[in-house]
């Protein structure tokens, strides 16, 4: 199945909304059950969504007032590419932390990503 734009806006959408709520379980049902989640480049992938459900659950432990953004930047067949952007304040610390990213997303025909990859930088030192 190709993924329209009106689709992979829904999905980012939803990618969004799910972690300024800091739903791991809504997180993790925007994959598939077999996807992989390329946190970085650099890493190992993420498995499933019960490893990327961890893992984000654990990324925003420390998070509060999260405010997500992003844009297409392309869809072609089953690839979306974004632009993405987020801040949020540290709990630990009270710091204000803003992340830049791009991610590429493979879609399977139910609208699942099936692989994920992201490349961002951040300000917090």
């Amino acid at each position: 199945m190709n993924i329209t734009e009106q689709q992979f806006e829904g999905w980012l959408s939803a990618y969004g909304a799910a972690w300024e709520a800091k739903d791991s379980s809504g997180f993790a049902d925007l994959f598939a059950d077999d996807a992989l989640y390329y946190w970085t480049p650099f890493e190992d992938p993420k498995k499933g969504q019960g490893e990327v459900a961890a893992a984000f659950a654990q990324a925003v432990a420390n998070q509060q007032d999260i405010e997500f953004g992003g844009r297409l930047l392309y869809v072609q067949a089953q690839l979306g590419a974004a632009h993405w952007s987020c801040a949020f304040t540290r709990t630990s610390t009270g710091a204000r932390v803003h992340l830049d990213g791009i991610f590429v997303v493979q879609f399977g025909n139910d609208g699942k990503a099936l692989s994920f990859r992201q490349w961002w930088h951040t300000d917090e030192g």
